[in-house]
């Protein structure tokens, strides 16, 4: 029995082990992740990159000097989630429905947060306050 639970730590443990995330070369990043840094953050400096395999697809996330951080699908090399430690989401990474009705609505506030779900988008606001926008951008709900 002993052996037994030994054997089943050791398998837990290797997978554990492989399952964590690896660090890679940012020129290992989908080329479209890659444009879409230099184009929305062409001041950050790259500390890390993360490659980390989910189901059948890998993820990858950038760390920056700064803090801030953005997640990427590696299939499509679409952006999954920026994460905003100093300073808001880049407008020009902001898909133009949600700039426009984040701006109109919540004019002395900043997007610090924006990630893609199921059904479209969530943006998390400098005061804590969550918007959630439909696939098309289209305002949905918030939530303080």
């Amino acid at each position: 029995m002993k052996k037994f639970l030994l054997l089943l730590v050791c398998a837990a443990t290797a997978f554990s082990v492989s399952a964590a995330p690896q660090k890679v070369d940012f020129g290992k990043l989908p080329k479209s992740s890659q444009e879409f840094i230099q184009k929305n953050f062409p001041k950050e400096k790259v500390k890390d990159v993360e490659m980390d395999r989910e189901a059948s697809w890998d993820k990858y996330t950038v760390f920056f000097n700064s803090g801030n951080q953005i997640s990427f699908e590696g299939g499509s090399g679409n952006w999954s989630e920026i994460i905003m430690k100093n300073g808001p989401v880049p407008a020009t990474a902001i898909p133009v429905k949600i700039k426009t009705y984040a701006g109109a609505k919540y004019p002395n506030l900043h997007i610090m947060m924006l990630a893609t779900t199921a059904d479209g988008y969530k943006a998390k606001l400098s005061d804590g306050t969550f918007l959630y926008f439909d696939s098309n951008g289209d305002f949905v709900k918030a939530e303080k």
